[in-house]
């Protein structure tokens, strides 16, 4: 009952911050020192409401259905502070802390700059809104209030939660999604700066104030979203570290945008020009942070995304929409009001200037945030149109991105050795780069050579090499004098680094399926795999059975050992496994090791028949065997909480002159499929007979077969031997992915750097 009277307080004072910030002069009046206080009291507010969840998770209290639903006693202290933001509620109350946290620190910087009225009036409102649907989405709804027909009471609590997903139960979970809303609330700034300006008419002052958030909210967002492809990429079923997915590309229309920002604000501080365009970005670049939020928390990509969000309702749907349109409205209406008071000086943009080609990427960058944005977005029109909603097919937005990626590093390289707001001589340009474009040139032959046929990879991979050598010289020749302005090269070598590494390693790749049995080698893709045996972990957490399979890789007597993971969990009540991949790493590729499926090889003869279907036993002809029809009739007799259920096959033999029906079973367990034959003896032979495994088929269930099985009585091995199914593939200079990302984000903090002695000087 605490948490959720200071989530209303915290509103209140939110909004009385708002009021007060807008009723202030822009001067440290009365107004204005109540809106600072109100903000400040509010701040402290969240950080308490944060505490309360977070004690309570801590100390198991599962009367809240938020705990009860994201939490359990059996997860370790990092994932239990991580279950914190692991469903709605939380992830809102999450990014409510961080905007608070962000709001204090520009309450200061704006105090400093003389901006801080109307900038916090508007960062308050954003609070308001995140935090009247905190009062709405609570975390601290009680169990018996979210489930009033289950007769729940305080003395009837469920003793254990329901726990995360067992795919989130990651290291990745503790980092990925903090670091994600904090670029979001940076993302923001740049936002009521620019609002800010409007309101002012300072079309100019604000661009200055807004650069240095825009390249650290851009650093961090881009931090986010590196991890998320890191955690995708060790998480089988997410589409390796990009897949295109609509919620990873929630994430990137913001960032996208917020680059293009950057670009554009540095052209209006060198020349005066693109006063609009930077009123324009920076409001969208924030109402897709919201489109992002409303895609993720609204449910509304649940049927098209492999990552899973719960529906919140349609209230809560709703509130998100008008958050989304509010904040649309007030930037758009803004922006027209003061359309007409709003001059720049005149670029001319000709083609042989630096900020035509700047400007020509911004474009570029623009446009494949539109690409994007309509591909993510398909499923809400499919859905107002009364369609099936489905995910765009990855190869949409390969095959309109890939043109624009290869003329983006193009114009991006060569616009390097072009001057700002003169003429240049295109020739002289083309002569400096010349070799960039030799070397580039030779190495895309040699790569014709060793396979690469396609002509937008050979285009692409030119780019990528002639952008990644200038960068490389401009980092030298700027570095030896200064390295903190050697910012902008760095984002533009990482930028050429990853599309390096994401083509080569999807081109190059090289895959194959195996199947292993333990202590017998198999070979694939140049190494000698094998099974050397499984470790059943986490033995102390009843809610799964998980195994480490160990596999010895062995390559020019060099052996490495790689351990994907099997596991099964109460989460999905062990219907089917989960998979973990194992990944050993050298410096030019990856050995990327994924699990698949596991089957049972049983070590004597078998036959598989269809009903009706009769043939000779394989160890005695003289006897024949007739698969007549199953009998299900025990499996419904079975408790409802077991999942090991008999399951028989009712045969015919036909021996020693005489007819015998018999009816054999197999115990089934449900959530796995495993099937564990009841062998019997059959009279006067030496061998037992079970039935081992049925064969559905999914189309027509009266085809379906039954696989029959033979023991002789003297072996004494009647255990099957698990097959494990993984496929193996090699990825070359996946590396330069990570690596390329680092120097994005390092290259826009180094650019920070500079901002601040630009100022000073």
């Amino acid at each position: 009952m605490a948490g959720k009277i200071l989530v209303i307080v915290s509103f209140i004072l939110a909004l009385g911050a708002m009021w007060a910030y807008f009723l202030s002069k822009e001067k440290d009046d009365k107004q204005a020192l109540i809106g600072r206080y109100l903000f400040l009291l509010m701040f402290f507010l969240v950080v308490l409401i944060s505490g309360i969840l977070l004690a309570n998770i801590i100390d198991h209290n599962f009367q809240y259905t938020y705990i009860w639903s994201y939490s359990s006693k059996e997860l370790p202290l990092h994932l239990l502070i991580s279950s914190f933001y692991a469903g709605q509620e939380g992830s809102f109350l999450l990014w409510a802390l961080l905007l608070s946290i962000v709001g204090v620190i520009l309450q200061f910087y704006s105090r400093k700059h003389g901006y801080e009225s109307k900038t916090m009036a508007y960062f308050s409102l954003i609070l308001v809104f995140l935090l009247f649907l905190l009062i709405l989405k609570s975390p601290f709804d009680y169990l018996w209030q979210t489930f009033p027909n289950q007769n729940i009471s305080m003395s009837s609590l469920p003793p254990n939660g329901r726990g995360l997903n067992p795919i989130l139960e990651s290291y990745w979970i503790s980092i990925h999604p903090p670091i994600l809303f904090t670029g979001y609330a940076l993302m923001a700034v740049p936002f009521v700066l620019a609002m800010t300006g409007l309101w002012k008419k300072d079309y100019s002052e604000w661009v200055n104030l807004a650069t240095p958030w825009a390249l650290i909210g851009a650093s961090v967002l881009g931090f986010g979203i590196m991890l998320g492809g890191f955690w995708a990429y060790e998480t089988l079923g997410w589409g390796g570290f990009w897949g295109w997915d609509p919620v990873e590309n929630s994430s990137l229309l913001p960032w996208l945008v917020s680059i293009t920002l950057i670009h554009t604000l540095l052209i209006q501080k060198r020349t005066g020009g693109l006063v609009k365009t930077n009123f324009i970005l920076a409001i969208t670049s924030f109402i897709l942070v919201l489109y992002a939020t409303f895609l993720t928390r609204s449910g509304v990509l649940g049927e098209t995304s492999v990552h899973s969000f719960v529906d919140p309702g349609k209230f809560v749907y709703l509130l998100l929409l008008i958050f989304l349109v509010a904040f649309a409205l007030i930037g758009v209406i803004a922006f027209i009001m003061r359309f007409k008071n709003m001059t720049s000086t005149k670029i001319s943009f000709q083609y042989n200037s630096r900020e035509f080609f700047t400007t020509l990427g911004s474009i570029i960058m623009l446009a494949t945030m539109i690409i994007v944005f309509f591909g993510t977005s398909l499923p809400i029109f499919q859905e107002i149109l009364g369609k099936p909603k489905s995910a765009v097919d990855t190869s949409f937005y390969n095959n309109w991105t890939l043109p624009l990626a290869i003329i983006m590093l193009i114009t991006n390289a060569f616009a390097l050795y072009l001057n700002w707001r003169a003429s240049s001589s295109i020739a002289e340009a083309i002569k400096k780069s010349l070799i960039a474009l030799v070397i580039a040139a030779v190495m895309c032959v040699i790569l014709i050579i060793a396979g690469l046929t396609r002509i937008d990879f050979i285009l692409l991979m030119f780019g990528a090499l002639y952008s990644v050598i200038i960068n490389v010289i401009f980092i030298y020749k700027v570095g030896k004098k200064n390295l903190r302005f050697t910012g902008s090269y760095l984002s533009h070598l990482g930028l050429s680094l990853l599309l390096l590494g994401a083509l080569c390693s999807s081109v190059f790749v090289t895959k194959q399926q195996i199947n292993l049995k333990e202590n017998q080698p198999v070979r694939a893709l140049g190494y000698e795999i094998t099974l050397i045996g499984r470790e059943q972990i986490q033995k102390s957490m009843p809610d799964r059975e998980k195994y480490k399979y160990e596999l010895k890789l062995t390559n020019s007597g060099n052996i490495s050992i790689v351990t994907p993971i099997i596991y099964w969990s109460d989460f999905n009540d062990r219907m089917s496994p989960y998979f973990e991949p194992g990944i050993k790493r050298y410096v030019t590729s990856d050995v990327y090791i994924s699990p698949n499926s596991i089957s049972y090889d049983y070590p004597y003869p078998s036959v598989t028949l269809s009903k009706g279907d009769s043939i000779p036993i394989p160890l005695d002809s003289s006897v024949q065997i007739k698969f007549l029809t199953f009998d299900i009739s025990h499996m419904t007799q079975q408790e409802q909480d077991n999942p090991i259920m008999p399951m028989g096959a009712i045969i015919k033999l036909n021996y020693s002159g005489k007819v015998v029906e018999d009816t054999l079973f197999s115990e089934m367990n449900m959530n796995t499929g495993e099937f564990k034959p009841i062998m019997k003896q059959l009279d006067g032979k030496n061998y037992k007979i079970g039935f081992s495994k049925f064969d559905i088929n999914q189309t027509d269930i009266s085809r379906s077969k039954a696989e029959f099985s033979f023991i002789p009585n003297d072996i004494h091995q009647t255990e099957p031997t698990e097959i494990v199914s993984f496929e193996i593939s090699k990825k070359p200079i996946i590396n330069l992915v990570w690596l390329g990302v680092i120097f994005i984000i390092g290259g826009l903090l180094l650019s920070v750097k500079k901002q601040k002695t630009e100022k000073k000087d």
